[in-house]
């Protein structure tokens, strides 16, 4: 492995040694809830009340310790026996934890609750003006009353997540952990590749033929175990609808809206412009055949790089040099806040065997610094990945002044950060380019990053919301895949050519199993960093700490509410519209080279 591998240190969740000892502690601590019942009343004083959230918030950290840690284990290695062994026992005493304290929560919705008078809005107002940090989580659970369920039906969904649906999604990560890739580019030898991460690096070769061997290699695996993973998605969907329809959402997809605190009205409009938009993508997608010679780019083709620029490798110390030069120069508090990660050793950078794919920042507590997992293989993507990860530490810990429940932003601010930062960077390795021509094939790379994070991302919840309709009606794996290729066909039109095994590549997108409807997050952060950006470069440094206060709310305050402060209406389909013209404007330029 390469000598700049880092692997992340967890003692600063929690020393694996000192585990029994938390779990033990937090058990123990659990039945200090029944002290506070015996006490809660509408009528009850502020300090009571502060004091009663304050041990619940120190509760939820402790949990947080111990399940959090074996997560992070088993992602760097997801056949850790170890980490299973403690994740399964950390999700048995938060099922605990869940089950006591559901009372105070049912409490706070103005819910009956047995031998406690329920609180009312008027004392539900002066309480939560005790804990000011807390005030709009609270007011948020309460208007949230009408899709909750009576005391017992809630325990057992809680208790039916864990022994069900997460039995399921973890069935299906280490079905897929244990895949063995088989990469034959034509006229090559076959070898067997054992990491993901080192497959998908050929969807970026100059080479078409691996390109084409590496969209083979992964798309032949799901297709053999077709079966499976749509017997999984249908567990997942059917649970999806079932909580749905019992909480009184009126769709699949309204449950998400309404825990990102985002209207269906601005969902709606987000991907209605996307829809309208994507023209853009297919203009670009035309552009890059006749810059590769090809009558029509295959879709495996769509992240190839173009053939004018030798584009050398960045190790990840240059890697993140660039990053932490680059943060630096935007704002002191950037550059300060990423460091804070790294010198605490809580990055792991490198594919390896067992290790999970892709990459993702992890916040535990707010008096802890993020982790951040990584699959660093030296492109150039990858410089744009650890911006995009450390920007999300970067955030969480502007914001960590907050409770434990305010702290994470809500969905329409918690990509600012990442995807803003990731413009940044990206606009500093364009200037560190050694001639136009590595600018053009830079901006060509950019043009199919934004494809991936807003178009391709907007169709993926296009595929949910049908594939959710017409499961609930029975329909068979192969119905499932025509679906998701009619989606592909309207993103792509006559722009590019669909090899057949596309048709089941919905099977191998994860957040459509483990978070349903979470993919808008991506393009909703990229579309609003976009228009950030744009007014960045207009405004200059003035504008940086309106951006800082933006994050340093967390998850506090009314994101509606928090975005409209500078400007920004997320159910105008204007406002959509004009981070689109920035994409139009990029291929504008990259047509002018």
């Amino acid at each position: 492995m390469p000598k700049e591998e880092m692997r992340w240190n967890l003692d600063d969740v929690l020393p694996i040694k000192k585990f029994d000892l938390l779990y033990r502690e937090t058990e123990e601590k659990l039945k200090e809830y029944e002290f506070f019942y015996a006490n809660i009343s509408p009528e009850m004083p502020e300090q009571g009340f502060k004091a009663l959230i304050d041990f619940d918030e120190k509760m939820s950290e402790k949990l947080n310790r111990l399940m959090d840690m074996p997560l992070l284990m088993e992602a760097a290695d997801q056949k850790s026996a170890e980490a299973k062994l403690l994740k399964s026992r950390a999700e048995n005493l938060t099922i605990k934890r869940a089950n006591i304290a559901r009372k105070l929560g049912l409490w706070i919705q103005g819910k009956p609750v047995e031998n406690i008078k329920t609180l009312d809005d008027r004392n539900a107002e002066r309480l939560f003006n005790a804990v000011l940090d807390l005030r709009y989580v609270l007011r948020h659970a309460r208007e949230s009353a009408k899709y909750t369920l009576n005391e017992r039906e809630e325990r057992i969904a809680t208790e039916k997540d864990v022994t069900g649906i997460s039995v399921v999604l973890n069935l299906r990560e280490l079905i897929e952990t244990e895949f063995k890739y088989r990469f034959k580019p034509k006229g090559k030898k076959e070898r067997i590749i054992d990491i993901e991460a080192d497959v998908l690096k050929y969807a970026y070769s100059k080479n078409p033929a691996e390109r084409e061997a590496a969209s083979v290699a992964l798309l032949s695996k799901f297709k053999e175990n077709l079966d499976k993973f749509f017997m999984m998605y249908q567990a997942v969907v059917k649970d999806w609808h079932y909580s749905a329809e019992m909480r009184g959402f009126k769709s699949a997809i309204a449950i998400r809206n309404h825990a990102n605190h985002v209207p269906d009205e601005a969902v709606e409009a987000l991907l209605a412009v996307c829809r309208e938009n994507r023209d853009v993508y297919q203009k670009y997608f035309r552009f890059k055949a006749k810059e590769l010679g090809m009558k029509k780019l295959r879709r495996c083709d769509l992240y190839a790089p173009l053939n004018i620029a030798k584009r050398e490798e960045i190790p990840y110390n240059k890697g993140v040099k660039i990053v932490l030069d680059t943060y630096d120069n935007f704002a002191k508090g950037f550059g300060e806040k990423a460091r804070v990660i790294i010198s605490r050793k809580h990055i792991d950078s490198h594919p390896r065997l067992n290790k999970r794919g892709g990459a993702f920042c992890s916040t535990v507590a707010p008096a802890i610094a993020p982790y951040v997992m990584l699959n660093y293989t030296n492109r150039f993507r990858d410089v744009s990945t650890l911006a995009h990860e450390l920007g999300h530490g970067i955030h969480s810990l502007y914001a960590n002044r907050h409770s434990i429940s305010s702290h994470h932003a809500n969905l329409p601010l918690s990509e600012t950060a990442s995807t803003l930062g990731e413009m940044i960077v990206f606009e500093k390795l364009l200037e560190m380019a050694k001639n136009d021509r590595e600018r053009k094939a830079m901006l060509a790379d950019k043009m199919a990053d934004s494809y991936a994070t807003i178009m391709r991302q907007a169709y993926f919840v296009e595929f949910e919301i049908l594939a959710h309709n017409e499961i609930m009606k029975g329909i068979t794996s192969e119905q499932l895949s025509d679906i998701y290729l009619s989606t592909l066909k309207e993103q792509f039109g006559d722009s590019v050519s669909l090899g057949p095994l596309y048709r089941y590549e919905w099977s191998r997108i994860p957040h459509i199993f483990e978070t349903p409807f979470y993919c808008y997050a991506y393009n909703f952060g990229e579309l609003l960093s976009l228009a950030l950006f744009a007014r960045y470069k207009k405004e200059g440094s003035s504008f940086v700490p309106r951006v800082e206060k933006v994050l340093a709310y967390g998850g506090s305050e009314n994101p509606d509410k928090v975005l409209k402060e500078i400007g920004v209406d997320m159910s105008s389909r204007k406002f959509w519209q004009g981070s689109f013209e920035i994409v139009k404007e990029w291929q504008k330029r990259l047509e002018k080279f």
